[in-house]
């Protein structure tokens, strides 16, 4: 299998379970079920076991893949500048919905706040990145 193609596919099965397991993050944090601290500890768990690994997975493959070919992605055709952009926003978010998840879980914060909505805003920011790369002209 060439390179590239097996860096396509890493990137996107690591996004899969990334934007799912954040999304999850989000999900338990404004959950009414437990009390906060442990509803911040399994969200934390799902946070450093899940979505950081996937992440660290999902960036270093797609900056690789990225790197490989960089005036085609960014010169030839123009649809990575908006899916970056998208990018940098969910990757913004992942670490702010990673950092109420830590406060939680040391009862240190005893809500979620905003936390679920912006767990929305990062799955549509997420949906964005993935129509522009699946739509990009060949």
């Amino acid at each position: 299998m060439d390179l590239r193609v097996l860096l396509v596919v890493l990137h996107v099965v690591a996004n899969l379970v990334w934007i799912g397991s954040i999304s999850a993050v989000a999900l338990v944090l404004g959950g009414t079920h437990g009390d906060p601290k442990t509803r911040g500890a399994v969200a934390l768990d799902v946070y450093r076991k899940l979505a950081v690994p996937a992440f660290v997975i999902s960036f270093a493959s797609g900056l690789t893949r990225l790197i490989l070919d960089t005036k085609f992605y960014l010169v030839v055709t123009h649809y990575m500048h908006p899916k970056l952009t998208l990018a940098l926003v969910v990757i913004a978010l992942h670490h702010v919905i990673g950092a109420r998840a830590k406060r939680m879980a040391s009862g240190a914060r005893s809500e979620a706040g905003p936390i679920p909505l912006l767990g929305g805003v990062l799955v549509a920011a997420a949906a964005g990145a993935a129509f522009l790369a699946l739509t990009k002209p060949f």
